[in-house]
C-alpha cells in the first residue's frame, strides 16, 4: 500500500513535469485567484495503535495498519499574495475504504469511514501554471471498530502537493497527506479503559474547477 501511495502521486507529477517540460501554455499565464471545486481518487494507510489501560498490570499498546481506497470533494478559495506567492482556504470531505480487518492480541479490526477537513494551503508558482505548496489544518474522521460501533477522533493534518493549470478554468492536483488522530476512549469502566489513536496517510489526486479564473488577455 504505500507503494501504491508513492505510484498515485508519482504519475500525476510526472505528466505535469513532462507539460511543463514542453514550454509555457501560448494561452497563459492564469489568475490563481477565486472560488473552485474539486472531485479526486486515491488511497491510504491507516495505522492504529490500541492501548488497554488496567489498574492492576498497567497498559498494553497494539499497532496495526490496514490500507484502501479514497474518493474526495474539496470547495476552496484561492487568493494571489504576489505575483510568485498564492494561498487559499479549502474545506474536504474524504469518503474512506481504508480497512485493517484483522485482530491483534490486544486490537479490533477498524475501518476508516471518512474524514472531513478544514484548512489553508501557502504555494509558491514555479511556473505561471505550476503550484507547488503546502497544507495544514484540522481533521475530523469517523472509525466503526467492529463489536463496539463508531467512533470520532479529533486530529490536525498536514500535506504537500502540486497543482498544474491546464486551462483558465481546469487544473489537475497531486497531493501527500498527514493526518494524527488524538487518543479517544472507547470503552471503560472501574477496572480500566481502551482506547484508540490513529494516524492516516493518503495520497490524492484531483481535478479541479475554478470559478472566474479567466487567463489575462
Amino acid at each position: 500500500m504505500h507503494r501504491a501511495l508513492v505510484l498515485a502521486l508519482a504519475i500525476p507529477m510526472l505528466l505535469i513535469g513532462r507539460a511543463d517540460a514542453q514550454g509555457p501554455n501560448p494561452e497563459g499565464p492564469w489568475q490563481w485567484s477565486g472560488f473552485y471545486v474539486g472531485l479526486g481518487l486515491g488511497g491510504g494507510v491507516a495505522v492504529q495503535t490500541q492501548t488497554l489501560n488496567d489498574i492492576i498490570f498497567g497498559s498494553f499498546s497494539e499497532r496495526s495498519s490496514g490500507g484502501g481506497a479514497l474518493a474526495t470533494a474539496t470547495v476552496g478559495y484561492d487568493w494571489p499574495v504576489n505575483q510568485n506567492v498564492v494561498a487559499g482556504a479549502f474545506v474536504d470531505l474524504d469518503i474512506s475504504g481504508i480497512s485493517n480487518e484483522n485482530f491483534g492480541f490486544l486490537s479490533l479490526p477498524v475501518d476508516h469511514r471518512y474524514s472531513a477537513s478544514i484548512g489553508g494551503r501557502i504555494g509558491y508558482l514555479m511556473t505561471p501554471s505550476t503550484l507547488w505548496y503546502l497544507s495544514g489544518g484540522y481533521s475530523r474522521a469517523r472509525f466503526d471498530y467492529l463489536l463496539l460501533g463508531n467512533f470520532d477522533f479529533d486530529g490536525i493534518f498536514a500535506g504537500a502537493g502540486i497543482e498544474k493549470r491546464f486551462a483558465a478554468n481546469l487544473s489537475m492536483r497531486a497531493e501527500y497527506r498527514y493526518a494524527h488522530y488524538f487518543t479517544e476512549t472507547l470503552l471503560a469502566c472501574g477496572c480500566g479503559s481502551f482506547e484508540g489513536q490513529a494516524d492516516v496517510h493518503t495520497a490524492r489526486v484531483t481535478l479541479v474547477y475554478s470559478f472566474g479564473a479567466e487567463a489575462p488577455p
